[in-house]
């Protein structure tokens, strides 16, 4: 079956939706579309855009629609994102395509019983597609998320940087050893070093906050640096010759000492 309509729906405990709990929703659920879409399709600029198709009241609903040329990857971004909440909803297993950024916003979406919320079901066209979130949700990517912090240095490319109004600077790089994307905030001070550094392979040095798997995901940056190009560092070559070198000497101190 082809999919057409990805539809969220809010039910308020009693009396209305709050227009808090309405606002949270959509953008929670507008950044996971946008997450998982940079996942799957492995691109970094949004491909995918979404209208909003049917709104109604009382237990508020908005039905989204793809108005791309992009079918198939719309299809994929909501099949993918359906079926991961399917999965933390049951277990403690971080979902295919569900970077921490996905997760943190599954949590709070989860947490809307807090603002009045009593269910919450996202569902599309597709009849196996539907979910309703429950707390469960929020335990367990809390539990995924769940973290070790240390003292420690990350290396990797320097890919992202942003700096939205009234929320942290930060920049993103993809760690050479993990392969993840790490989130590294820092003080503005160091705004013009990581502007010289996008794009480059950068060294990050401060408190860096693993996931349950050991894999750094965020760091409260101290000190970066721009890491030195490949060619510069010392080659086999240069360690074969350095080691020729050194016995050359010690064959000649040898011959001295004979000499003498």
């Amino acid at each position: 079956m082809e999919f057409k309509r990805l539809t969220i729906t809010l039910e308020p405990q009693e009396g209305l939706v709050t227009f808090n709990a309405f606002k949270v929703a959509l953008e929670e659920l507008t950044i996971m579309l946008r997450e998982i879409e940079s996942e799957v399709s492995e691109s970094r600029r949004s491909q995918l855009k979404w209208g909003i198709a049917e709104l109604s009241l009382g237990s508020a609903t908005v039905g989204l629609e793809n108005l791309s040329e992009e079918v198939d990857l719309a299809q994929r971004t909501a099949t993918t994102l359906i079926k991961g909440l399917k999965v933390l909803a049951r277990e403690k297993t971080r979902p295919d395509y569900f970077n921490d950024t996905a997760l943190e916003s599954a949590r709070k979406l989860a947490k809307l019983s807090d603002d009045g919320i009593s269910r919450i079901n996202v569902y599309s066209n597709i009849p196996e597609l539907q979910l309703y979130f429950t707390e469960q949700i929020a335990v367990n990517v809390r539990d995924i998320l769940e973290h070790l912090e240390y003292l420690g240095s990350v290396e990797g490319l320097l890919e992202l940087i942003s700096g939205r109004e009234g929320l942290p600077l930060y920049f993103q790089i993809k760690d050479i050893v993990s392969g993840n994307l790490v989130r590294c905030f820092f003080p503005e001070e160091m705004l013009g070093n990581a502007l010289g550094a996008f794009r480059k392979r950068v060294i990050v040095s401060g408190y860096i906050q693993s996931d349950s798997s050991g894999n750094p995901r965020r760091i409260r940056v101290r000190d970066m640096e721009i890491a030195p190009k490949t060619e510069n560092l010392p080659q086999p070559t240069d360690l074969i010759k350095g080691i020729e070198g050194y016995r050359f000497k010690e064959q000649f101190y040898d011959l001295g000492k004979t000499e003498t």
